[in-house]
């Protein structure tokens, strides 16, 4: 008996050990194996303003470094997310993270862009999707407006989108910008099925919004949105355009009227537009200044002239200073009515009578006057209409003139150092070699570019502008030979607000009406980016990164929570809503403030160093400012909102292009924003007095359009 035990104990433990052995040698064929293959990985995704790229390296059994890029982010919120998600992905192993608060877009973006690079590692097929059910979905996301979300009904069947339907939108200030959404975004996503598809070039922020009602919808029906970024591939193909007499470089006010000019005096023109439309930033500014105008001066005032002009060329000049171009300013003047007269009378625009600019410091000056004959259409009052018949008139008195959008400048072509054409990629990928006698450079200025607004200025700001506005036509001309002209002139700012506009529900109206008023209110204690003291009756625009801190105790807070303003401080042009009226107790005021944090648009402290490192200025400074106030405090940001800048390349009355020694580039031009340093001086704001950025762009695109078709065609 005992021996049989024996036996079956020998066999037992035979068996166990084998047992361990097996189990031992699977462990040691796991880790020989791995749960990744080690190497480093990529992906990218669509961010807020564009792709954002994030980079992960593994070894067999983790991930063991992480870095993301996206050079289109905004610094503050995008630009906080990516560097933040770099530690969380690490700690977590995972891309199974929460977003970064008040970054929603960006966060998705790092995340799709993560898990792809995980499921590379993993060897696992990047393009298979999570089945989703068929039906009808629903999401709601934040597009441009400030007012609204957009609101869209998805339908998938068959593990398909087969429609995206727009249910609501509150686009309005951009609504002539929103069609191209619906008309091309929309569209390339259904026949992609991938949410990589690039957002619309002028109307990247409502394709952002109409990407994420799309997401929401894919998660509401059963599947993953990050599955759903498969590339979508680019064309390799290069077309040859030829025999061209006028390129015009951008499509926008400046450039259209380069463009009529041109086809005018009978040119061979060919138009290049970033956008899926025309007009530019034209199409949604109110109007140019224009100074005795023919027209105006019958219509309303007799034939009189109503504006002293040699009055207007002696304050501009002597505001300026001396860096600005007199012959130039006194051009602009003196040229801006006939440019109005030749818009009604040879292009069928319709102007409003004349009147003076809200800000003018002279009330009584006549020289500014509102685009009318506007139409409505489904997305409100159409100022583009005027722009796109001027264009076809044009085209059909001179079938030679042609343009294309959705096309991009990348480099001017060049025979030696003679200009001989332009280097545009299609939105496809497709690149066009267009050659022609003369080029017109029309982009717009570099409000969109954050590398020349931090080399140039005090960095990016909040913009109420196209952001494809960014440097191109100056970068060109540079290339070309030609030299620059006051970088430095602050952007054009007329509009405060918070720093990075709420437009999602984290809080209702009431609340983003109470922030607003805490960031945009007068009374109170502010300072600049240094920590002095500012007055807030100031140009924004001087402040250092166009913004200052209103600063408040815990003691006024608790006097709002129980009293409520002394004030309620409305936004001109990007008010947000909300009812609330002085005196009003506001007892959550607290979480307003949080929800504040959260979007950076708050800077909670307990003491004067802990606020001024926030701020990043120094602390004695702001201690002296502070003048004994106690803390916590409450530094909440007010926020310039810009409509493009000032500087750009040096021209002469031609519009051509100068280089450094003060000759001519013959048959290179640069027009509106592109050229307007001109027109001012060196860290002097742009004044006030109203249109004057529009009636340059108006004006030196019409000279600019005429002579290079004179020169173009020999005449």
């Amino acid at each position: 008996m005992m021996n049989r035990m024996k036996k079956h104990y020998y066999t037992l433990l035979a068996c166990l050990l084998m047992l361990s052995l097996a189990l031992t040698g699977c462990s040691q064929s796991v880790a020989k194996k791995g749960v990744y293959t080690a190497g480093t990985y990529t992906a990218q995704a669509m961010g807020f303003g564009g792709k954002v790229s994030v980079t992960m390296t593994f070894d067999a059994n983790a991930i063991t470094d992480v870095k993301i890029e996206g050079a289109d982010e905004t610094p503050e919120v995008g630009g906080k997310a990516i560097e933040e998600f770099p530690g969380l992905l690490m700690a977590a192993q995972s891309p199974s993270v929460d977003g970064v608060s008040g970054a929603s877009f960006t966060s998705k973006a790092i995340l799709a862009a993560a898990a792809s690079c995980v499921a590379q590692a993993k060897g696992e097929d990047i393009d298979q999707k999570t089945a989703v059910a068929d039906g009808t979905y629903s999401g709601e996301a934040p597009g441009f407006s400030w007012t609204g979300m957009i609101k869209a009904d998805v339908t998938f069947k068959d593990n398909a989108i087969t429609d995206i339907k727009i249910v609501e939108e509150q686009e309005t200030y951009t609504g002539e910008i929103f069609y191209t959404v619906l008309d091309n975004y929309i569209p390339r996503v259904l026949k992609a099925q991938s949410l990589a598809v690039d957002g619309i070039s002028g109307a990247t922020i409502s394709s952002n919004g109409v990407r994420g009602c799309v997401e929401q919808a894919i998660e509401a029906a059963g599947g993953k949105s990050s599955e759903w970024y498969s590339e979508v591939p680019k064309s390799t193909n290069i077309v040859k355009k030829e025999g061209y007499d006028v390129i015009v470089v951008g499509l926008g006010g400046s450039g259209i009227t380069s463009f009529l000019s041109a086809a005018q005096a009978g040119a061979k023109v060919f138009g290049i537009e970033t956008a899926a439309k025309l007009g530019g930033q034209s199409a949604t500014t109110s109007g140019p200044m224009a100074i005795n105008s023919k027209v105006k001066m019958d219509e309303e005032f007799g034939g009189k002239e109503y504006i002293d002009a040699d009055a207007l060329y002696k304050d501009w000049n002597n505001y300026c200073g001396a860096d600005a171009k007199p012959e130039m300013i006194r051009m602009t003047i003196d040229e801006s009515g006939e440019t109005l007269d030749w818009m009604i009378q040879d292009w069928d625009f319709k102007f409003s009578p004349m009147s003076s600019f809200i800000l003018s410091p002279y009330p009584d000056w006549m020289i500014w006057c509102y685009y009318g004959g506007e139409t409505k259409n489904r997305f409100g009052t159409n100022k583009t209409y005027m722009f796109d018949n001027a264009v076809k008139k044009a085209r059909d008195r001179n079938p030679a003139a042609e343009y294309m959008l959705e096309l991009t400048a990348q480099e001017l072509l060049k025979e030696g150092d003679k200009v001989v054409g332009v280097k545009a990629v299609y939105h496809d990928g497709t690149t066009y070699e267009i050659y022609g006698k003369t080029v017109i450079l029309a982009t717009g200025g570099f409000i969109g570019n954050a590398d020349m607004m931090n080399e140039y200025l005090d960095g990016p700001t909040n913009t109420v502008a196209m952001t494809v506005d960014d440097g191109d036509g100056i970068k060109l001309g540079v290339s070309a030979g030609g030299a620059l002209m006051n970088l430095d002139i602050p952007p054009m700012v007329h509009i405060n607000q918070v720093a990075n506009l709420i437009k999602n529900n984290d809080l209702d109206a009431n609340g983003k009406q109470v922030l607003t008023s805490l960031a945009i209110a007068t009374d109170a204690l502010a300072v600049d980016g240094t920590g002095k003291l500012w007055n807030t009756k100031e140009e924004i625009c001087l402040a250092p990164q166009y913004r200052y801190y209103n600063i408040y105790t815990a003691a006024q807070i608790e006097a709002i929570k129980t009293k409520g303003l002394t004030k309620v401080n409305k936004s001109m042009f990007m008010d947000q809503g909300g009812t609330v009226e002085a005196g009003q107790p506001i007892p959550n005021i607290e979480e307003i403030l949080k929800v504040g944090t959260d979007y950076k648009n708050v800077l909670r402290a307990e003491s004067i160093d802990d606020l001024a490192k926030a701020i990043g200025c120094d602390g004695a400074t702001l201690k002296n400012s502070l003048n004994g106030a106690e803390g916590p405090y409450y530094a909440v940001i007010c926020s310039g909102y810009a409509y493009a800048t000032c500087g750009g390349l040096n021209v002469d009355a031609d519009m051509n292009v100068l280089r450094a020694d003060g000759s001519a580039i013959e048959n290179l031009y640069a027009v509106g924003q592109d050229s307007m340093g001109v027109l001012f001086s060196s860290g002097i704001p742009y004044t006030s007095y109203g249109g004057q950025a529009h009636s340059w762009a108006l004006t030196s695109g019409r000279l600019a359009g005429a002579n290079a078709a004179k020169y173009a065609l020999g005449k």
